[in-house]
């Protein structure tokens, strides 16, 4: 395998990027609460919690906690037997070292 095809297999941890999600929640659907939390649960940025406010059915539906963390798993919306949640990606940003538990000194 040539060098430059070999290279294009590994992340350039220099330049990665993910991609950044816009969620959209629509609360009268919801059936969140004691009865459902799966969207929550699932969540693998934790970016979401339970409301306080109930919807017009008194379930509470989630709220969001940090919408710029939401990488479009696409977890919640799998979830949701409520199609409640939703989620497009409207971007990407760079991740530090940091984030993914690398340190500069294994930046090649």
């Amino acid at each position: 395998m040539k060098d430059e095809d070999l290279s294009a297999r590994y992340w350039n941890l220099k330049e990665c990027t993910i991609p950044v999600g816009k969620v959209t929640i629509i609360a009268d659907f919801c059936k969140g609460g004691e009865d459902c939390d799966e969207c929550i649960r699932f969540c693998p940025e934790k970016i979401l919690k339970l409301g306080e406010v109930s919807n017009e059915r008194g379930f509470f539906p989630p709220v969001l906690i940090d919408e710029g963390k939401c990488t479009v798993c696409g977890k919640c919306q799998l979830y949701c037997s409520e199609n409640a949640i939703f989620v497009e990606k409207v971007g990407e940003r760079v991740v530090a070292p940091d984030e993914i538990a690398i340190g500069e000194e294994n930046i090649q």
